[in-house]
């Protein structure tokens, strides 16, 4: 029997409008609807969701047919853009043909930034696409390795988040929990983020102050470090959570690194330092 994949196995959104985000999703990033249903109560507390027990939700699968989004539909969720909160900013995307599929796109899609290639390194091109809930999507083709990271590269159209984006107010913090989660202490740098800088109203030279840790399956966590006023608290539309597949984690290592359960028995379901919510899947 094979193992198990690790690492990012699938992200959790809301949308107001259950039907309108699938289709656009299918009709322009070659996604396809793998089933629908209604949320159980147990996931729900896993998720911090409680109240949204019963609501419907769909899984849609990526262009080789593996599930990889679960939406949530909530009618009262908040559409705003994430760059002005902390927690989850960003679903890196890994794609076969960023331009093509770039190109392609248009409402309710909307494409904040073309194609180009990274400050990082001319062999990561990608293009940062707002959702019809308000979800950030940076839409990213890996052309060749570039070391030190680890990163997988995709001949399909949409292969899988493989990236999650983050903002916090406190690089340091947020990188010693994810740092406790994963078993990696990750690199910390400064880099230009044109979308925040847009977002902003920054030059577009702007510097941030930025960390990436590891994970198991090719893939990573970006976190960001910006200043922003306190969020209004309310449920916001767009990325609530990663679900994660990783080696054994002790709960009481969590919490001492900063990590707080989301309140369901199970202890399967965490909140970081900034407020961005992960599932660790079994």
């Amino acid at each position: 029997m094979s193992a198990l994949p690790q690492g990012i196995i699938h992200a959790t959104l809301i949308a107001p409008d259950l039907a309108a985000f699938c289709t656009a999703y299918q009709q322009q990033l070659a996604m396809q609807l793998h089933a629908q249903g209604t949320l159980p109560a147990a996931e729900a507390a896993i998720l911090g969701l409680p109240a949204l027990a019963g609501a419907p939700q769909a899984w849609l699968a990526n262009s080789a047919g593996v599930p990889v989004l679960q939406v949530i539909e909530d009618p009262t969720a908040v559409v705003a853009e994430p760059m002005f909160r902390h927690g989850w900013l960003s679903l890196e995307i890994l794609v076969g043909d960023i331009d093509t599929l770039a190109a392609g796109l248009n409402a309710p899609f909307r494409v904040l930034g073309a194609a180009a290639n990274l400050e990082l390194s001319d062999a990561i091109r990608a293009a940062q696409v707002l959702g019809p809930a308000g979800e950030l999507l940076y839409l990213t083709q890996i052309k060749d390795q570039v070391p030190p990271f680890d990163l997988p590269m995709t001949e399909d159209t949409v292969a899988a988040t493989f990236i999650g984006v983050m903002t916090t107010p406190d690089r340091a913090a947020s990188q010693a929990a994810w740092a406790s989660l994963l078993g990696a202490p990750g690199w910390a740098f400064e880099t230009k983020i044109t979308v925040l800088n847009r977002a902003y109203g920054k030059p577009l030279e702007g510097r941030y102050p930025v960390a990436v840790v590891p994970m198991p399956g090719q893939c990573m966590v970006e976190i960001d470090q910006v200043e922003l006023p306190a969020a209004a608290s309310v449920r916001h539309a767009g990325v609530h959570s990663l679900a994660l597949r990783l080696p054994l984690v002790d709960a009481a290592q969590l919490q001492a690194s900063g990590w707080r359960s989301a309140g369901d028995p199970a202890q399967r379901g965490w909140i970081g330092p900034a407020g961005e919510h992960v599932q660790l899947l079994a």
